[in-house]
């Protein structure tokens, strides 16, 4: 599972394909193709060589396992996305009107195509995190931006300096714009690190996700937000980085007992 994970995630950010991949180690692309679906699994050995081929390294020095993080993480997975806001929300916030379902309502009556990224999406999927703000991979298409800008206008955002910010501008230069909202701070990153086209990238692995008051939204999966997360190359990440590959595990031990 880890290096099907692992692979994937390497090519992508390396900004190959299967078969450029296949290419540059000699594989066949079919067999690149099993590796990334955990059909079969390389070696150790192999699997270092194909990550050092994308241009990385992986630690191997052991470390002492957390359990109680370990514990935290399995109590929340068994949580439903709904009760991980609430628990979230419940914990001590720099911002006290911070109002995600304000924020993301707004983009749903519009009919915004978006996906949910960040510190709010990592705690949809189950992280022990907090944040006063959400942030957002939008559709570029023109009509999307269209669609944002009223989104934004209901909610009475604002840029850094107080000013309106022409979203149109977003597909030329692909800029993150930042807002401020009188129910939270906003984010809107067109072509998140890590990912190939943002949203295009990440509504494939996306899901909806029920996060209470009758909003589906929809959310990066663990392994993408794990993918944008690395792809930083921040060391204050790290922590979040190691929980969001425990919670991948976790998934994968929770659907293999789903299917049994």
């Amino acid at each position: 599972m880890w290096s099907a994970t692992l692979i994937r995630e390497a090519r992508l950010r390396a900004g190959l394909t299967q078969q450029q991949l296949a290419d540059l180690s000699g594989r066949q692309r079919s067999v690149i193709a099993r590796w990334e679906q955990g059909a079969i699994e390389p070696s150790l050995e192999t699997f270092l060589e194909i990550i050092g081929i994308c241009g990385f390294e992986l630690p191997t020095e052991l470390m002492p396992r957390d359990e109680s993080a370990n514990e935290r993480l399995q109590k929340n997975a068994l949580l439903s996305p709904e009760r991980r806001v609430q628990r979230a929300l419940k914990a001590s916030s720099p911002d006290p009107s911070f109002d995600p379902y304000a924020i993301l309502a707004s983009f749903e009556r519009r009919h915004t195509a978006y996906v949910v990224i960040g510190s709010f999406a990592r705690i949809v999927q189950g992280a022990e995190e907090t944040t006063d703000g959400v942030d957002i991979a939008p559709s570029l298409r023109d009509r999307n931006l269209h669609r944002l800008a009223l989104a934004l206008v209901d909610l009475g955002a604002s840029g850094p300096a107080g000013q309106q910010v022409v979203l149109e501008e977003l597909n030329a230069d692909r800029a993150l714009a930042e807002f401020s909202t009188p129910r939270g701070k906003l984010k809107v990153v067109p072509e998140p690190a890590g990912t190939r086209g943002g949203y295009d990238d990440l509504r494939r692995a996306a899901t909806r996700e029920p996060i209470g008051r009758g909003l589906r939204v929809q959310v990066a999966s663990t392994a993408d937000l794990a993918r944008m997360l690395a792809a930083l190359g921040r060391e204050t990440d790290v922590p979040k980085l190691i929980a969001l590959r425990r919670l991948q595990g976790l998934e994968h031990t929770l659907s293999r007992e789903i299917a049994l």
